[in-house]
């Protein structure tokens, strides 16, 4: 007996089927390089993984370094703007007087051009000492500015010595003198360290006592002292110094009567009065 013939599917079948084929879950594979034994993918993985420790290392470098520049640049605009006391050393310390006579007190790399014509300050020195007196010893200390024409023509026309100072650094190298110290006239009986601006340009001066600088030159008994700093003046010890005469520079009328109350006090008298000094002498006993 022959089957039946079967029926054909209808189109609804035929969607079926197709629908029931495109939903079906695709095969997993795994990519070509992971089918590879260990050492070959290892190998293959290599390069990569050091490209990838090596970019990690350099990066971590560069940012170490990038916040220790910025550190020690946050910590210089700090150290600039800060002056520092530094009070537990006395203006009579022998370590502070050997290490200003060692290392700061530089000698006269240029010679200097000879003076001729004596200032009136020098006329007034004259008329102390009673003579024209050769071979003496001075002290120039003041802030900026070239040299005192007084000790200039002192030094080169009657061959005085001494020591010239200056703050500014483009003055003191400018100085041509015996001695000269690149340093500013410390108010106090220690040394400080404060910035100084010269032209837009900071830098750091120290600041040094008159006695301590008197001590390490071997000046502690001087002819002539020139100073325009007149507070420096008030942290000496005169009775362990000989200075005979002093010229303060300054034009301050309040300022320059108090620098001479203090100095009678001191056993000085005015010996001079100029426009922008005074001129005292230490009276002899």
């Amino acid at each position: 007996m022959d089957k039946p013939p079967e029926p054909k599917p209808n189109l609804i079948d035929k969607l079926v089927i197709i629908f029931a084929e495109s939903t079906h879950s695709p095969r997993f594979t795994l990519p070509a390089f992971m089918k590879a034994p260990p050492n070959e993918l290892y190998r293959r993985l290599l390069p990569a993984m050091l490209f990838v420790l090596t970019f990690v290392t350099v990066m971590t470098m560069l940012l170490i370094y990038m916040d220790t520049v910025a550190l020690g640049a946050q910590q210089f605009r700090l150290n600039m703007t800060r002056d520092y006391e530094l009070a537990r050393i006395g203006q009579g310390s022998a370590a502070l007087i050997a290490y200003v006579r060692q290392l700061h007190l530089t000698a006269r790399s240029k010679p200097q051009d000879v003076v001729t014509t004596p200032t009136e300050q020098v006329k007034v020195l004259d008329s102390i000492f009673g003579e024209e007196l050769y071979n003496g010893t001075f002290v120039e200390w003041m802030a900026s500015g070239g040299r005192w024409q007084s000790t200039s023509y002192l030094e080169s026309a009657r061959g005085w010595s001494g020591l010239v100072a200056r703050a500014a650094p483009q003055d003191y190298f400018a100085l041509r003198a015996a001695r000269t110290l690149h340093a500013c006239l410390s108010p106090n009986q220690h040394p400080r360290e404060i910035s100084y601006e010269e032209e837009g340009f900071w830098t750091r001066v120290l600041c040094l006592p008159l006695y301590t600088v008197l001590a390490a030159a071997e000046l502690s008994a001087c002819r002539y002292v020139v100073l325009d700093a007149p507070p420096a003046l008030r942290v000496l010890p005169f009775r362990s110094l000989q200075l005979q005469v002093l010229e303060v520079i300054q034009s301050d009328p309040e300022i320059r009567n108090q620098t001479t109350d203090f100095l009678l006090s001191k056993n000085y008298t005015v010996a001079a009065t100029f426009k922008d000094s005074i001129m005292y002498s230490l009276k002899t006993n």
